[in-house]
């Protein structure tokens, strides 16, 4: 992956700030043009896209374009759910652990979300937990959100495609990250050593995020842990590539000459999206079908939010 000079250096603008949180708020700026930024955004597909297996690898709604110890920054993608349900959930109610998140849309309508207090789910009997209602609203677009560490928050299924720019980072300085930038030319050494680190229980010693205790569901009319959680793709190829070339069509990254040299490369699946994208015929913008495990409604989830107000948790 050939990560765009830019996200480098907004990378480092982080990395350099010992107040994470004050990085977080002078990005904001930055991001906001990132996101109107149509030669920025082409050129850092351009990188992504560059590395042939990423196309046959498409299986999250996400595009990656810069992974530094705990600097991520990707295009994230949401997508009509393909039975056209109302209010369904993207995935389950969850939290970035010690991550902090700033992002803001480049195309489309943005997305429904719901945010809740910051560590509300640590109050809790069990696997229930009482989560509370922060906000209610529509991230769109020219609007900068951030979610703090801890704090749990889920998104809705939009009715069209929409995409946007988020950046990641720990909230403080944590020394194991910067020894991950270090190998970060070996990936699968970094999977090996933090998966070994998590087996031997250190991963709190050595600063890893945590694994467990980031996803919760509504369940009987409560908000519960999700045990077991499992997200090994967000779709198949063929519903992944869809979403992607939807948003290539919406950004009008359309340059015929990079597409035709890509499609030489490009598994099956690709090429006739190719086609429709340098030809200027309209892709379907159907979703994905998502998963069942994964598949609640705004309605469960404020039921049960209510049903909790009137419990005592210990």
């Amino acid at each position: 992956m050939y990560p765009h000079p830019t996200l480098i250096n907004l990378s480092q603008s982080i990395i350099n700030n010992k107040d994470r949180y004050e990085a977080h708020k002078k990005i904001k700026k930055d991001l906001a043009s990132l996101c109107l930024d149509r030669e920025f955004i082409y050129e850092a597909l351009r990188g992504f896209l560059s590395d042939h297996k990423n196309l046959h690898n498409a299986n999250y709604l996400a595009i990656p374009l810069l992974n530094s110890g705990d600097i991520i920054i990707q295009i994230n993608l949401f997508c009509p759910i393909r039975d056209r349900a109302e209010n369904i959930t993207h995935d389950n109610i969850h939290h970035h652990g010690w991550r902090l998140l700033t992002t803001g849309v480049i195309s489309g309508d943005g997305y429904e979300t719901i945010n809740f207090k910051r560590k509300s789910h640590e109050v809790r009997s069990g696997l229930t937990v009482k989560l509370e209602i922060d906000e209610i609203y529509r991230h769109s677009k020219n609007d900068i959100r951030f979610i703090d560490s801890f704090t749990p928050h889920v998104v809705f299924h939009n009715d069209s495609l929409s995409a946007t720019l988020a950046i990641w980072s720990a909230d403080q300085i944590i020394p194991s990250q910067n020894i991950k930038r270090i190998f970060h030319r070996f990936p699968q050494f970094q999977r090996l050593g933090a998966s070994v680190l998590h087996r031997l229980n250190l991963n709190n010693f050595f600063g890893l995020n945590q694994l467990k205790g980031l996803y919760y569901h509504p369940e009987d009319g409560k908000i519960i842990e999700t045990q077991n959680y499992c997200k090994p793709f967000d779709g198949n190829r063929v519903e992944i590539l869809n979403c992607w070339f939807k948003f290539f069509e919406q950004i009008n990254f359309t340059d015929a000459d990079f597409w035709l040299h890509i499609k030489k490369s490009a598994p099956f699946e690709a090429k006739p999206l190719i086609d429709k994208l340098i030809n200027g015929i309209a892709i379907d913008d159907i979703g994905i079908w998502g998963d069942q495990r994964r598949r609640f409604s705004k309605t469960q989830i404020l039921q049960a939010i209510n049903n909790s107000t009137s419990e005592n948790i210990s």
